[in-house]
């Protein structure tokens, strides 16, 4: 059975302790810690270690980064010649590389660090100030770059091990429970889209027995109501076409001469999306990567129940 895998990112000589502790901690919840220094990277020999280690947070579920008083060594591809006043270390190429793969991150911050960090804030030029707590001042600027982002920048500071044991259990436990809540709510979707369909249906039936009772009674404008309603009734279901988030995304893309029209009835003719874009000429490999993501199809299915 699949586990959730969880990367410690952190330096390692000062913050040891805590990897031991947390690495337990990890395995203890039934999921897989991920730790440079138990053997858990694949390293390639024709790369940097260090390039192993952002390969391998890709393949990750959640990243932990653990910031203490020490920046940590230049990653692989810093050019030390330019000099060492700014550079990226390995644990921030970590972070931005789960940042940039929006890999959910947790970073807890050494309490004396955070206090101390508030004081680099107001004293950010003044380059003759040192600071008894980090190491490098590269530390504050990579907590400034946490602090920026808009999302996925939880941040708590930490004195001991059960600061970050306690607030995880309960961010990790409160996931789950979201998870829950979202099969949930996708049964009872499914079950109101069922319940959708079947009026669809009971529609179409007394739309054909209301149609069959005039043309006996034979009114004076008995085709022209019939295709009135008709038209009403197609116009209403190309708004609700043209709003659905699957459809704004495929004519974003569409082929020159493909429009909303044309789409529709592409959809209303077809057994699955592919097929669907195939009559309105999208490429073979637009059509390929729109058939990775399983939620195309499920949408196409729930679009063509809504509007077919």
């Amino acid at each position: 059975m699949a586990k959730p895998r969880v990367f410690v990112s952190s330096t390692y000589y000062d913050l040891k302790h805590i990897r031991n502790s947390l690495e337990i901690f990890i395995d203890g919840l039934g999921y897989e810690s991920v730790l440079y220094e138990q053997g858990d990277i694949p390293f390639h020999h024709d790369s940097p270690l260090d390039v192993s280690c952002y390969d391998e947070i890709k393949n990750c579920h959640i990243l932990v980064l653990i910031i203490g008083g020490r920046y940590g060594s230049p990653s692989s591809d810093t050019d030390i010649e330019s000099g060492l006043e700014h550079f990226n270390s390995v644990t921030k190429k970590e972070y931005e590389t789960a940042r940039v793969n929006d890999i959910p991150i947790y970073i807890f911050i050494e309490k004396n660090v955070h206090s101390e960090y508030h004081t680099y804030k107001k004293n950010r030029h003044n380059k003759d100030i040192s600071y008894a707590h980090v190491d490098n001042v590269n530390i504050f600027k990579l907590i400034d770059d946490i602090y920026s982002q808009k999302r996925n920048n939880l941040v708590r500071d930490f004195e001991k091990f059960d600061d970050l044991s306690s607030w995880l259990r309960d961010q990790w436990a409160g996931l789950f429970a979201d998870l829950l809540a979202a099969k949930k709510r996708d049964h009872e979707l499914e079950d109101l889209s069922s319940q959708v369909a079947g009026l669809k249906d009971l529609s179409s039936v007394l739309k054909s027995y209301t149609e069959s009772i005039m043309s006996k009674l034979q009114p004076d404008n008995f085709e022209q109501i019939i295709k009135s309603s008709n038209s009403n009734l197609r116009s209403r279901a190309l708004r609700t076409f043209e709003k659905h988030p699957l459809v704004v995304y495929l004519l974003e893309k569409s082929p020159k001469g493909i429009g909303i029209v044309s789409l529709y009835e592409a959809f209303l003719n077809s057994e699955s999306i592919g097929d669907a874009l195939i009559k309105c000429n999208y490429t073979e490999d637009f059509i390929k990567d729109l058939l990775k993501h399983p939620a195309a199809s499920e949408d196409f299915n729930h679009l063509k129940r809504e509007v077919g």
